[in-house]
């Protein structure tokens, strides 16, 4: 594996320029005439525990392609760059503070639940997102 990096907020920028803003992917795309879905993969990475949430799936030049999921037992977003026969050539990491900020720490016991952190972050996603929308207008 050539990517496990350091926790820090590069991390977090590197894994949103590279593979877009979380939940910017697909659940699901075309593939040597079949189709993966996000079930399948983490299935095929047996990561199959319930503190692992599927967040999304990006297509990557050369027959690769990325899975992005939230680890609740780390809790951190994590990126696996896999190949065509579903081996991991790169692995990137970020705690989920990087993008909750202070709603991270104040969230108490419900940082060890990945349901409850992954429906923080997309609220998140979506209040900034509406920001960002009155900022522009």
């Amino acid at each position: 594996m050539k990517g496990v990096s350091a926790v820090s907020i590069e991390d977090k920028e590197l894994i949103e320029k590279r593979f877009g803003p979380l939940w910017s992917g697909k659940d699901a795309f075309a593939f040597r005439g079949g189709v993966r879905t996000l079930r399948d993969v983490k299935r095929a990475l047996d990561l199959t525990g319930e503190d692992v949430m599927a967040i999304d799936l990006r297509e990557l030049p050369g027959e690769t392609f990325a899975f992005r999921y939230y680890d609740g037992d780390d809790r951190r977003i994590v990126v696996l760059v896999c190949d065509a026969e579903g081996g991991i050539l790169e692995e990137f990491r970020a705690h989920i503070a990087e993008w909750l900020g202070e709603l991270y720490y104040e969230s108490g016991a419900l940082a060890y639940d990945a349901d409850a952190m992954l429906h923080l972050l997309r609220k998140k996603k979506e209040e900034d997102g509406a920001s960002a929308g009155e900022a522009a207008e």
